[in-house]
């Protein structure tokens, strides 16, 4: 199968924006297609951080309305162009194994805290230092590969809100990074979902490649719905977390948020989100405000932040 590839470097929020454009116009009910994030521009040495990213999104050029789907994005390229500072769009045919590949070259183990980021394609020859916890990881097409600041944010935070015992959701847990790191911390229970069917095959095929000693529960779902056994089982109380992870971007939190996620932590229990443009901070604390939820921690990289509210 041939595929095309469209890549544009934007920052901050532009590539949000793009980003939102790939999934609308690009994303489909069986988890293909959508945006896929590489946030480059780190010295890995020093504190001269220069962050971009890379948004591509990837069309199957044998399907029938390919070309009206391809001329859609660049028309939407087009006008975020007169919004925001975007590179030229690139765009190239892909062969199957190319389009499997394309995203692996610039992806090497990577340090973040405490956690070392492991390639599946290259654990064999990367040792983690002493004191650091592994996270194995083959994300495939699925968001959270650890190059994306909101997902280094949340690792970073993670040692303080998650401690030994604890019960953790992973929320929109795409690769699965923040469920294997939990459990890498001590989680005695963590649950995962995500609305993207291939993230929950993600999730789980990680973590088998993992020596977690737990296991994790992953299950498709759109957030908390009565319907929904996940969050309602038919023979038991309602699920509680005492860490519930959120790294998506402002508006799918608020809009989890509208839907009661918040109700399910237990007695003290606390949020870690993250995927927040700076812009959209104030926005966002201010509407966690009014659903009395208090930031007790904030942490930024670039035009990121990462909220610890409770």
């Amino acid at each position: 199968m041939q595929w095309v590839e469209i890549s544009v470097r934007a920052d901050g929020e532009a590539a949000e924006a793009v980003s939102e454009l790939f999934n609308r116009l690009n994303g489909r009910p069986d988890g293909q297609g959508g945006a896929v994030t590489e946030v480059s521009g780190f010295d890995p040495v020093g504190d001269a951080h220069r962050p971009f990213a890379t948004v591509r999104t990837y069309l199957s050029a044998g399907e029938p309305d390919a070309a009206e789907r391809q001329r859609r994005i660049e028309e939407g390229l087009w006008f975020l162009g007169r919004i925001y500072p975007l590179g030229e769009p690139q765009i190239r045919p892909l062969a199957e194994e190319d389009w499997a590949n394309a995203w692996k070259a610039s992806y090497r183990p990577l340090h973040v805290g405490r956690f070392l980021i492991i390639p599946e394609w290259e654990q064999g020859s990367v040792q983690p230092a002493e004191g650091e916890l592994p996270i194995v990881l083959d994300p495939g097409m699925a968001f959270g590969t650890g190059l994306h600041p909101s997902t280094q944010l949340c690792l970073q935070a993670m040692p303080d809100v998650v401690r030994p015992g604890l019960r953790v959701l992973d929320a929109g847990c795409g690769s699965g990074i923040l469920s294997i790191a939990a459990a890498r911390l001590g989680a005695r229970r963590v649950d995962a979902f995500d609305i993207d069917p291939i993230a929950v095959t993600a999730t789980l095929e990680n973590a088998a490649l993992n020596d977690l000693p737990i296991r994790i529960n992953a299950v498709q779902s759109e957030g908390p719905r009565a319907a929904d056994p996940f969050w309602l089982p038919v023979d038991a109380a309602p699920p509680a977390w005492d860490v519930i992870l959120v790294n998506i971007l402002p508006h799918v939190i608020r809009g989890l948020i509208e839907q009661g996620l918040h109700t399910y932590r237990a007695a003290g229990g606390q949020m870690l989100l993250a995927g927040i443009i700076e812009e959209r901070e104030p926005e966002l604390t201010a509407f966690l405000a009014e659903q009395g939820l208090a930031v007790r921690r904030r942490l930024g990289q670039g035009d990121w932040v990462a909220l610890v509210v409770a």
